[in-house]
């Protein structure tokens, strides 16, 4: 087996070869400039560290069945466990990881909770895993954080009925073509979180996982029958990002992202020809609203403006974001936006989205850039956590030169770019092959297998 990791304890603990990493689909990556993971080889069982919880002040884990707790840091056995659900207890100890079990304690750099009998499973609060579970102590924090290591067919299966849902066997090829998808965006994106200790996050921060709870047959089924098939474009796994609905017409992810543009992350009617009907038109995200009392978007912005200005000056975002900030007056605070004058769409995107909102306040006016749009504009309820899309329409209601009421009214959920799933699901139940969807949304790529095998 071959270990690709950013987790290098584990190479003594589990004897494996370490590869070159590199390299989220709902939000831009930490950095543009990351060179290309090493692709494995065909026929190499890959093995992910997610990420399932950070800076934790203790952490208790357990298994199913007779389990080993060991050093990480060198491999040495440190208790068996032989009852099934023994918890053991972690907590930080300086730059170490105390542990108790079993009636014993001790500490180690890492702690590595393996399962005798692989069937087996662990568990951390309310949810199960395959594979086993590592704690470590949170990097540049004084938490704990709780990674799953686990190989790439056994995660696509806790992750393919939580980012497409559970269906039907009219739309298989749909959940066939988000297993590709998937599996293709976890190879491209190795090594983005090496910094943090693990491989992906379990959430939208990378690719929902929810571990061996709850596993769908049908969703299994369509990772098994796409086992090791990747997207690729010059010789290298896409980034194959993905999104609920892209309400219509798919985005250029130069124009979403600080990124590069992709000859297969287009911008394209999502649909049969031109004029014809979006295949993501039944979605009850294809349309939407969302309204704000002004008081309600003046106390968001406060928080989300200033948030904003943060994330877009990063020097991979900074010339990308342009202009951010034209103050009203000689004393204004940039980080203090006040009462809220009015929105103005000053640019939108090929696909129709916005890609310049003019922010005007008291302070002056903010230059909101692409899809991050959509975490300035909040909305007022907190569900979703941020707005639907940055395809929108404003609409302003004023009492005079006062600003009353703010609406957007939009179409799409989630960025639009690459497959969309309420089009790829459409696209199932209207007899298209997964091949087919996946042409539609990542045109110009091939289906290999993991290591370039046709």
């Amino acid at each position: 087996m071959r270990r690709i990791s950013t987790l290098k304890i584990l190479i003594v603990l589990l004897g494996l070869t370490l590869a070159g990493c590199a390299g989220p689909k709902r939000t831009p990556p930490l950095s543009p400039t990351l060179p290309p993971p090493t692709p494995p080889r065909s026929g190499d069982v890959l093995l992910l560290g997610i990420g399932l919880q950070e800076n934790a002040l203790s952490c208790e884990i357990s298994a199913s069945g007779p389990a080993l707790v060991i050093d990480g840091s060198g491999g040495g056995r440190l208790i068996r466990l032989d009852r099934a659900d023994q918890p053991v207890v972690c907590r930080r100890s300086g730059a170490r990881v105390a542990w108790s079990a079993g009636g014993q304690s001790g500490d180690a750099a890492a702690i590595l909770l393996q399962p005798l009998d692989p069937d087996h499973r662990l568990s951390h609060g309310d949810r199960e895993y395959r594979g086993d579970l590592l704690v470590i102590p949170t990097p540049g924090s004084t938490g704990l954080t709780l990674v799953n290591n686990i190989d790439l067919e056994s995660y696509l299966k806790g992750v393919v009925p939580w980012e497409i849902g559970r269906h039907g066997q009219e739309r298989l090829a749909a959940l066939e073509a988000q297993a590709v998808a998937a599996r293709t965006y976890t190879i491209s994106h190795l090594g983005a979180r090496k910094s943090r200790g693990f491989d992906l996050f379990a959430s939208v921060m990378d690719q929902v996982y929810k571990g061996a709870a709850d596993e769908d047959t049908l969703c299994n089924r369509a990772v098994d029958t796409t086992a090791g098939l990747v997207l690729r474009h010059q010789d290298e796994e896409i980034e194959a990002y993905y999104s609920a609905c892209c309400g219509g017409v798919s985005s250029n992810i130069e124009e979403v992202w600080a990124r590069g543009p992709r000859p297969y992350l287009n911008s394209r009617p999502d649909g049969p020809g031109p004029g014809g009907r979006a295949y993501c038109a039944e979605s009850r995200y294809f349309d939407w609203r969302e309204v704000w009392t002004a008081g309600q978007l003046e106390a968001i912005i406060a928080e989300s403006l200033p948030a904003y200005l943060e994330y877009i000056t990063q020097p991979s975002r900074i010339a990308w974001g342009g202009t951010v900030f034209e103050p009203r007056t000689g004393n204004s605070d940039i980080n203090r936006p006040g009462r809220l004058r009015g929105l103005e769409i000053r640019e939108r995107t090929t696909s129709g989205r916005v890609a310049v909102l003019a922010v005007s306040t008291d302070a002056g006016v903010y230059r909101v850039r692409g899809d991050r749009v959509r975490w300035v504009l909040q909305p007022a309820g907190g569900n979703p956590a941020i707005l639907r899309s940055a395809r929108f329409e404003v609409e302003l209601v004023r009492d005079g030169d006062r600003l009353v009421e703010v609406a957007a009214r939009g179409r799409g959920f989630g960025h639009g770019i690459g497959l969309c799933q309420t089009g790829a699901l459409a696209m199932a139940s209207a007899g298209k092959s997964f091949q087919e969807i996946l042409a539609q949304y990542y045109p110009g790529t091939r289906l290999e297998k993991v290591g370039g095998v046709r």
